[in-house]
């Protein structure tokens, strides 16, 4: 379990009482609003009725006009139009609504969205392909920014394009009929955070006028599910788009949504912007990262029920193939860091495989960084060539990183907090050493555990529910509120679906509750009953025989007797100590003979076995700045062969008897050699 710096929101309780009264707010919604930044009426006003914000006018966007003047001028010609979006499910919800669009309009046009072995965006072979197709316009979605050279191919082809996106502009435009993105310099629009979808959705209200309304009762439902996927912000007029799109599949929904939810089991279940993320959005992704997207493509447009119901199945069985696929890359990737122990110190992990499929590594990278607390990069060897998918955290630019390294990559590209990179096989080892030699040059960050209000819990009711039902939708930006249980005790641990979860009984004076952690056995769960704990938890409602009650979900556990910076402080010595690194001196880093014996004694008296070098500490009673000493302690055990450390962090003594002499410790030895 990742270590992570535990932060609580600041809250000015006298002005969440203010907004209150004023807007008649529950008590709960106006506290979270206030600590999540909130604190003007305006913004109160537009966050609690987004209903009453109006559209920007879509011809705010740049090149706008010129965009729907050239696609009418092909509409009533009849030109032959060719859309070209992306493979994941922005792309292909703006594909989908744009195509859907110009069908409605009676043009003639066809769809083609890339394969991932292809590439994402535009390039000289799929210019080739419109082409044959006979297109004289080729509108792209989600894509098209940065194709200076594709854009200028295409015009020696007697073809014209109108580029639709809203990644980041390069430092040269192409040369199309229109370039149509909100991030351009130029542009003035007065909402900048657009998905694909979000874009496309605006060119088609300007082709219609400008008039939104209408057409978000037609084509919101494409827009919330895009916007939720891109992880864009959910806030201003996507947080009106969302809300309006998650109305419409709840009250008329299209028969291929409709078989998706039923195929994944969720018709029974509440709908919202979570259940997009994590129900809609994974199966339409997960055709494209396994294969081709046309299928995603397929059940959006489709329009009779059985249709659906194929298609669903299919993309069911996709996404249980992705998963499978994913898992068993995930598994290959902690092995390879458990034969390579020494990897774990490194800042960034790099682990790499032969022919891992490249549709999931990037989903792989994201899991190994939420384990390991660290920026994590996963390469795909493939013939002369490893092409590879990093994540990364806050506080730490990937894309600078692989920057520093560019000289040995082939290629890079990407932002902050997500990237990709294309390098020679030989050359693997020694970007692992680059980077991480990049990485040492600077402070590394912990990863962050937002925490929104502490929460007594004895005021645990569906009043807070009714509260964060006002706050929805939930996404970037706005997420779901994560609430701080502080001091409880452990009174037990029960496994839950053969012991796949767990359901934890906690107290807290005269206050008692129980919570669930998924994805966790019994055996695994670090924490010992009886101990003190601070949790980081969400609510949501439980129906029941029309009873509805709160569901605690635990999404970060810790011992409350850690909590302190002294103890992320002793973590951060540490890991400098064992990557190397020199320290500032001090009496207590270091273990002496009497405080290793100290450890191998509480073991002992543990049974011999520990189930975390958090709970060692915890117990030895001397602070959580004693974190480095106790492990460093433990691994000189270990090395002098007195006690082993198990996969899951457990600590155990082995069954050696003879004397060991410290001073024999390596890991002792280097450990002073890097006090200052």
């Amino acid at each position: 379990m990742a270590v992570k710096q535990w932060i609580v929101a600041d809250c000015d309780k006298d002005l969440a009482a203010y907004f209150a009264q004023k807007y008649s707010l529950n008590p709960f919604a106006a506290l979270l609003a206030v600590s999540r930044g909130l604190r003007t009426d305006e913004q109160i006003e537009t966050f609690f009725h987004p209903d009453t914000v109006a559209l920007s006018d879509p011809f705010t966007l740049r090149d706008m006009d010129k965009a729907v003047a050239r696609i009418n001028d092909a509409i009533d010609r009849f030109e032959r139009i060719a859309v070209f979006g992306d493979y994941d499910a922005d792309g292909v919800t703006a594909t989908a609504l744009l195509s859907a669009y110009l069908a409605m309009r009676e043009a003639d046009f066809f769809y083609m969205l890339p394969d991932r072995t292809e590439g994402y965006g535009l390039n000289k072979t799929v210019i080739d392909r419109l082409h044959e197709q006979g297109a004289k316009l080729v509108i792209t979605v989600d894509n098209g920014i940065n194709a200076v050279e594709e854009t200028a191919y295409a015009k020696t082809l007697g073809m014209d394009l109108v580029i639709t996106d809203h990644h980041h502009v390069g430092d040269e435009l192409p040369d199309a009929a229109a370039v149509v993105n909100p991030h351009r310099a130029d542009c003035d629009t007065p909402f900048r955070e657009l998905a694909g979808v979000g874009v496309a959705f605006k060119l088609v209200c300007a082709l219609e006028g400008g008039d939104a309304d209408d057409l978000l009762d037609e084509f919101a439902d494409l827009v919330a599910i895009g916007t939720v996927a891109d992880v864009v912000p959910l806030t201003g007029e996507n947080r009106v788009l969302v809300r309006r799109g998650i109305r419409a599949i709840l009250d008329d929904p299209r028969p291929g949504i409709l078989a998706m939810r039923e195929s994944a089991g969720n018709l029974d279940k509440p709908f919202n912007s979570t259940t997009v993320a994590f129900t809609l959005s994974p199966r339409l992704n997960a055709v494209g990262r396994m294969g081709s997207a046309m299928r995603a493509l397929d059940i959006l447009l489709c329009e009779d029920d059985e249709t659906a119901a194929d298609l669903a199945k299919i993309l069911e069985q996709t996404n249980a193939k992705r998963q499978q696929t994913e898992t068993e890359i995930f598994e290959k990737a902690q092995t390879q860091l458990s034969e390579h122990p020494d990897r774990l110190n490194d800042p960034v992990l790099v682990c790499s495989g032969e022919n891992w499929h490249p549709g999931v590594i990037g989903i792989v990278a994201s899991r190994m960084m939420e384990k390991y607390g660290k920026p994590c990069i996963i390469l795909s060897r493939c013939g002369d060539v490893a092409r590879g998918s990093g994540r990364s955290l806050e506080g730490f630019s990937l894309y600078d990183a692989l920057k520093a390294c560019e000289d040995i990559l082939e290629q890079f590209g990407g932002h902050t907090l997500a990237a990709g990179l294309s390098v020679k096989p030989e050359n693997i080892e020694l970007f692992r050493e680059r980077i991480n030699a990049y990485a040492r040059t600077l402070e590394m960050p912990f990863p962050i555990q937002h925490i929104d209000m502490r929460l007594n819990p004895r005021v645990i009711s569906t009043e807070i529910l009714d509260a964060l039902y006002t706050l929805e939708p939930f996404g970037a930006n706005n997420p779901k509120p994560v609430f701080g249980l502080f001091s409880m005790r452990l009174d037990s641990v029960t496994p839950l679906a053969g012991g796949k979860h767990i359901r934890l009984t906690l107290s807290k004076k005269d206050a008692r509750v129980s919570a669930v952690r998924f994805g966790i056995s019994p055996e695994a769960f670090p924490f010992p009953v009886g101990s003190i704990l601070d949790l980081a938890v969400s609510l949501d409602a439980n129906v029941y025989m029309g009873e509805t009650r709160v569901n605690i979900l635990v999404k970060n556990v810790r011992f409350s007797a850690l909590g302190g910076d002294d103890y992320l402080a002793g973590v951060r010595t540490y890991t400098h100590i064992r990557s190397g690194a020199h320290v500032p001196y001090a009496d207590d880093l270091v273990p002496d003979r009497a405080f290793v014996g100290d450890v191998y004694k509480m073991l002992r008296s543990m049974g011999g076995a520990c189930r975390s070098t958090d709970e060692l500490c915890v117990r030895l009673e001397k602070g959580g700045g004693a974190i480095c000493p106790v492990l460093l302690a433990v691994d000189a055990l270990c090395e002098l062969r007195l006690a082993v450390r198990e996969e899951d962090g457990t600590v155990r003594l082995t069954a050696v008897r003879e004397k060991v002499n410290l001073d024999d410790s390596a890991v002792l030895q280097n450990a002073r050699k890097c006090l200052q």
